[in-house]
């Protein structure tokens, strides 16, 4: 072919992709053409969990890294989190605790084929595990302070749990030093991602923030390295505002509003966009159940899972990876709320110094599932509300969604053809409810955006009821009349319950009566992007594309809840992307470094009799290493041992009270973990007894406060008492909690 020829040859391939992108692949301009606005080595997308420690990472492997943040400021999930570190293999801490681990007793934990390690890519994990103590300590030294207490191993498995770790490996941040103007509340993640990004503001690594990444570019459409990005402006502007939110730390960020940017990558770009779960479309080719309805995707409303990452390397080639991993029993990251009435009832949630409160609207109430009943659209109940009672008990609460999600079976036209249907789920309670649990219905609940409703009587109550998403579809009076009535007579009889329900405490008759919003949240995604363990992406036919990187739950691989895997990948994606060679090819080590290997744990990782993958029995709750072990231990002795369940619900203490005394019941929806119960007794007029009869805050941190808040309490007969350090959220809480049980004093 003469060189003319050659040439001709090339333009025509070249203006052939370009069309290919253009009309197949949404990318707006050809490789040869874009005039590129920005430059650098190693392109980040995302300023999260993953994002911060990926660029650290590449950074101090010698790249010049930039990063896309597509929201006014840093953080993403993490910063919003509760700071669970969860990280083993001998981790600095782990030794400090002497929790024996090693690389290969993770490894082998996350590869046991159980519920949150069945679907594992070995590959990945491996990686993972040979990198994550490493990792953690890389993280501390760029200023992540870990709180000084004994790690700790949640429902593990073997023991009844959903939990891989046999081991303790659960540490939490220590954020006091930070102020969270993003949830107004002092939750332990912001421990995560502020002092990383400040890490890199100090080094000079630049922020393009209010920019979201929208395609991919490769050198074509289908082939050669990825090259770059292209993003378009995406200011936050709150309602009834002009001016855009700005960030925490402003040093380093790029000052830029043009409509549309092109970013340059001469070495590599990092997929850390957070997941998929808040993508309706993406959702829903992977679970058909999880529609419109489930608006209320933890993060939200500052940090989003909207699928980007992945959509874009999907449309130049790129796989998914371990997609069973999205699922967890019978449904995707699913969990039960935590708080009702409202839309964004994930977790600890934010209040009014939020910057986002205008955004967030309402907290919501914490649910009591002995004081009410839930329904579906119908008016129906779809499920036995004992399996809520625990929003954190994962299994139990699918057991709920298995019939709920499929409980509206309705010819809604009258046409013959029935369609079935799962959401809204709405939580009906009355008047004496309220009462029974301080929640002030006035402002608790988020009337005004349709979740949450009040009447006079039941009938008039599924009248004013409006099924956001579904309003075609109206909640039936008599339904809900007659499913109430079902309810009462059964609670009289003291069983007889239609779905088997236990706790029959008490009717539904005092009116006004309510019906709020109790649809469950959707949480982390757990599958995304295939990775092999450089956590270079891959394509269909299972090779890298070139240049091309994922971290955190934009990368599949492995399913497992915590801060340490998203860190740990994006250590490896960083320290990956930084060493690509000529080809966009990582080059970087996989290997386990032996400082890095752990002690030997060959005695805890057999597999040659079935008792090594039977259940053993055992407490499902959160405990310390050494409690855990003594569990263990007495186990393997063959002894009867105290099980401790996951909820950590004291009983009411009302039959424990002194003969002739009174008691009096305050509760707080503000805790870390959700409601705080007290009960003080009164006798002759004098406070002689204080408890807190129900609390689910963070083992080792909140419930620890609670005695030394319960014993200043009682010596000072008295709510005011000082914050316990560390455990801010609770020691408020707490006190709330006291004083509406003393206001009841007469």
């Amino acid at each position: 072919m003469s060189t003319k020829s050659l040439r001709l040859f090339k333009r025509l391939t070249a203006f052939a992709a370009c069309m290919i992108l253009v009309a197949g692949f949404s990318v707006v301009a050809c490789a040869e053409e874009i005039k590129w606005d920005f430059e650098a080595d190693v392109v980040v997308i995302g300023a999260g969990g993953a994002g911060l420690p990926a660029a650290l990472k590449a950074h101090e492997d010698g790249a010049k890294v930039l990063i896309v943040e597509a929201n006014y400021d840093c953080g993403g999930h993490a910063a919003i989190s509760e700071g669970q570190m969860h990280s083993g293999g001998y981790t600095v801490d782990q030794q400090k605790w002497n929790v024996k681990d090693a690389a290969d007793l993770y490894y082998y934990d996350h590869t046991r084929g159980f519920l949150d390690s069945r679907y594992n890519n070995r590959e990945v994990v491996r990686s993972v595990a040979n990198s994550m103590a490493e990792a953690y300590k890389f993280v501390i030294e760029k200023g992540i302070i870990v709180q000084d207490i004994e790690p700790m191993v949640r429902s593990y498995y073997r023991d009844g749990g959903y939990d891989a770790d046999g081991i303790a490996r659960m540490t939490y941040v220590d954020a006091t030093k930070w102020v969270n103007d993003i949830t107004g509340r002092k939750n332990n993640g912001i421990g995560v991602t502020r002092p990383l990004e400040k890490s890199l503001r100090d080094a000079g690594v630049p922020f393009l923030m209010n920019y979201h990444m929208d395609s991919i570019i490769r050198e074509n459409p289908m082939s050669g390295k990825v090259i770059g990005i292209q993003a378009s402006y995406s200011p936050t502007i709150l309602p009834g505002e002009t001016e855009p939110l700005t960030s925490f730390f402003s040093e380093g960020n790029i000052d830029c509003k043009k409509e549309n940017v092109y970013v340059k990558a001469n070495k590599a770009v990092i997929i850390c966009t957070g997941g998929s779960i808040g993508n309706l479309n993406f959702r829903t080719m992977i679970d058909p159940r999880l529609g419109p309805e489930f608006d209320g995707l933890a993060g939200m409303p500052f940090s989003d899972q909207d699928g980007s990452g992945e959509l874009a390397a999907l449309k130049i080639g790129a796989a998914m990876g371990s997609v069973a991993g999205y699922m967890v029993d019978d449904g995707a990251a699913v969990v039960a709320p935590a708080r009702v009435g409202c839309q964004y009832g994930y977790g600890n949630g934010f209040d009014e110094n939020s910057k986002v409160w205008k955004l967030f609207r309402s907290r919501g109430i914490v649910p009591d599932y002995k004081s009410m009943i839930v329904v579906n659209m119908l008016g129906q109940r779809c499920g036995n509300e004992d399996l809520l009672t625990n929003s954190r008990s994962m299994p139990r609460s699918y057991e709920f969604f298995s019939t709920a999600f499929c409980s509206v079976f309705i010819d809604a036209d009258g046409d013959g053809n029935a369609e079935c249907y799962g959401g809204p789920l709405w939580a009906i309670f009355d008047q004496a409810a309220a009462d029974r649990n301080d929640w002030d219905m006035t402002k608790a609940v988020d009337y005004e955006y349709g979740y949450a409703f009040k009447a006079d009587t039941i009938e008039e109550l599924a009248a004013k009821v409006i099924n956001k998403y579904y309003e075609n579809i109206k909640m039936d009076p008599k339904i809900l009349a007659d499913t109430i009535a079902r309810f009462n007579a059964a609670v009289e009889a003291k069983g007889g319950d239609d779905w088997g329900r236990t706790m029959l405490d008490y009717k539904i008759e005092k009116g006004p009566f309510y019906c709020v919003w109790a649809t469950p949240n959707l949480h982390d995604t757990l599958a995304g992007l295939r990775t092999n363990g450089s956590m270079q992406v891959l394509d269909l036919d299972g090779k890298p594309i070139p240049s091309l990187f994922a971290a955190g739950e934009s990368a599949g691989g492995m399913h497992v809840h915590g801060l340490g895997r998203v860190i740990t990948s994006a250590y490896i994606a960083g320290r990956s992307a930084a060493s690509v060679n000529e080809n966009g090819i990582a080059t970087a080590d996989l290997a386990l470094k032996p400082e890095f290997a752990g002690p030997e744990t060959n005695d805890l990782t057999k597999t040659d009799k079935i008792s090594y993958f039977n259940q053993r029995g055992g407490s499902s709750a959160v405990m310390t290493n050494s409690k855990k072990q003594k569990e263990l231990d007495a186990l393997a002795r063959g002894e009867e041992i105290e099980v401790v369940e996951l909820a950590y619900t004291a009983g009411s203490g009302g039959a424990n009270a002194a003969y002739g005394a009174n008691t009096y019941d305050g509760s707080s929806d503000n805790g870390m973990g959700g409601a705080i119960r007290v009960q003080v007794t009164v006798m002759n007029g004098e406070i002689i007894d204080i408890k807190v009869t129900e609390h689910k805050e963070t083992v080792g941190i909140g419930d620890i406060a609670l005695e030394k808040l319960v014993a200043e309490a009682k010596e000072k007969k008295s709510a005011e008492v000082d914050a316990v350090t560390g455990a801010t959220i609770t020691s408020k809480a707490f006190v709330e909690a006291l004083s509406k049980a003393l206001s009841k004093i007469e």
